[in-house]
């Protein structure tokens, strides 16, 4: 009997549950009937004096020669901070020159900062735009009800910012095309170098004698050689860090038969000077 009595109460109390729970349900029903939906219903200019995103292009740096393909795009993209109207960051994406022409020119930007690796970039010079839009609901235009959906039609403020940069992809070496120092013996031991490439905003440099690498500042002179063999190795580099392939001349200097003329010479100049002037003392005495 009690056990039945037991039973009895526990059955009370979850009806009882049950039903304070439907009441509930119910009453949150009568309370938010409707589906809430959100629907743009246009744009405006937000108001005079706001600043638009302030962009940050890390990499690639602008005006600067890359050696690979690959580039990483390194970016940041945030608001300033003494605008009235708070906006966020609604939109980011990226326009590649490279790709011009093509559909889904507009690659877009998950985040506001971070790195992207920009994979088989064409050789040659590049451009890259980034763009950003930030927003903010400016105000509710107009509601609307259709069965149990509820709309609410809005209008945003709007405000774009873009930046490029422009930068070239060079994976191909430099070639030296000449130079001034040949194969052969010289009677000096001063040389001119003179070297020409194939790209003009290349990098010259020597080493002589397989000692140091030494850079040269345009046209150069390679003075006071020692008698005897010698060698220099050439190369060209360019902006971009390509080396060219090296040019090795072997020549050799002989300066053993100039000295001895310029000896024998000095004392003749020294007497001849010498004798018009003892000349010259002797018609003035006369």
């Amino acid at each position: 009997m009690k056990k039945k009595m037991r039973l009895t109460a526990t059955s009370a109390s979850i009806l009882l549950l049950l039903s304070l729970a439907t009441m509930q349900l119910v009453n949150l029903g009568q309370a938010n009937p409707y589906i809430r939906d959100w629907e743009k219903a246009g744009e405006i200019p937000p108001p005079e004096g706001t600043l638009p995103p302030i962009i940050s292009i890390i990499s690639p740096q602008n005006n600067t020669a890359y050696a690979s393909n690959n580039v990483s795009l390194n970016f940041n993209v945030s608001m300033p901070e003494s605008n009235s109207v708070s906006l966020h960051i609604s939109e980011l994406y990226y326009v590649p020159s490279w790709k011009q022409g093509v559909n889904n020119q507009l690659v877009k930007i998950d985040a506001p900062q971070g790195s992207i690796i920009l994979k088989d970039v064409p050789e040659g010079p590049r451009w890259l735009e980034v763009y950003a839009v930030a927003s903010a609901i400016a105000y509710e235009s107009d509601h609307k009800i259709e069965g149990v959906h509820y709309t609410t039609y809005y209008v945003i403020y709007k405000i774009t910012s873009s930046s490029i940069v422009k930068f070239t992809i060079d994976n191909t070496a430099p070639r030296i095309l000449s130079v001034s120092v040949e194969n052969k013996t010289y009677f000096t031991p001063d040389l001119p170098l003179n070297v020409l490439v194939n790209e003009p905003a290349s990098q010259v440099i020597y080493s002589l004698n397989g000692q140091r690498n030494v850079t040269a500042a345009g046209n150069t002179t390679i003075d006071s050689l020692p008698y005897g063999n010698h060698n220099i190795t050439v190369y060209a580099k360019d902006e971009a860090g390509n080396i060219g392939a090296p040019e090795i001349i072997y020549f050799s200097v002989d300066v053993s038969e100039s000295f001895p003329t310029i000896i024998f010479i000095a004392p003749f100049a020294s007497v001849a000077f010498v004798g018009v002037g003892l000349l010259l003392y002797f018609k003035k005495r006369k």
